[in-house]
Order: C-alpha cells, then structure tokens, then sequence
C-alpha cells in the first residue's frame, strides 16, 4: 500500500499562526493552573488543563481533528509547479 492511498492520521491543517495562538493560549492554562490554588475550584481547574493539553497537541502537530471532521484547512496550500 503506497503512502498517498489511506487515510493519514496526522494531516496537518493548521496555519503556522493558528498554531502559535493555541501555543500561546495553552501556556496561559497551564501558567493559570499552576498560579491559582487548587482550593477555589479544582474541577475547573482540571478542565483547564485538558483543554491545555489539546491545544498543546494540535499547536504541535498542526493538526486538529474538529476541523477535519468540518472539512476546514487553514494551512496554505503548496505553490504548484509549472
């Protein structure tokens, strides 16, 4: 099986300053978790952090499987050779 037939697991769909956003927002949620107390609310607290841990992922591997599932891709496509 070559590598163009198949579906691709990781396609990357992401504009580099997409990326850097969520990079940025993901250090923000983790910076808040690990700056409020635990006591105010730890729950939400906890959501946070997941919600930093995808973005983390999709900022990493330029991928978000949301906008796959929505047909959406903000990365610029490859100039065509003439």
């Amino acid at each position: 099986m070559s590598e163009e037939s198949g579906f691709k697991i990781l396609v990357t769909n992401q504009s580099n300053t997409e990326r850097i956003i969520r990079a940025v927002i993901a250090v923000v949620l983790i910076l808040a978790y690990l700056a409020i107390p635990s006591s105010v609310n730890n729950s939400i607290a906890l959501v946070g952090l997941g919600v930093a841990g995808v973005l983390l992922f999709n900022a990493v591997s330029g991928n978000c499987y949301i906008y796959r599932v929505l047909g959406i891709n903000t990365c610029p496509l490859p100039e065509t050779q003439e």
